[in-house]
């Protein structure tokens, strides 16, 4: 309970005091909120090791980045197939400047939420 609270102090800037005058029930759901971001944001971290693991690693033709992360178990939302790549399309700069700006794009959505 006491790094629930170190927690909330420290993404929120709140003095003791603060904390516990919030009634209890909006505390519970601080605590999962603060637990399903931290969960994101590590899940977000495995995602972009996984992009340069995908982007230096030999493949099996046809592996998209969905599948790689599939196969981490790092993937559970539709976003993800949206932005799947096919092995052995042959793009040009544009395109590959454009896919690059997408992805890091949609990490920083990420980081934002």
């Amino acid at each position: 309970m006491l790094r629930a609270f170190d927690k909330i102090q420290k993404r929120y800037g709140w003095t003791d005091d603060y904390v516990l005058s919030i009634p209890y029930s909006r505390l519970m759901d601080l605590f999962s909120l603060i637990a399903r971001e931290e969960q994101q944001e590590e899940l977000n971290e495995w995602k972009k090791m996984a992009f340069i693991g995908f982007q230096t690693r030999q493949l099996e033709e046809g592996t998209t980045f969905n599948d790689y992360l599939q196969a981490f178990g790092l993937t559970d939302t539709q976003d993800d197939k949206e932005s799947s790549y096919e092995m052995g399309e042959v793009w040009t700069k544009e395109e590959c400047e454009a896919h690059v700006a997408q992805i890091m794009a949609h990490f920083q959505e990420d980081d934002e939420e």
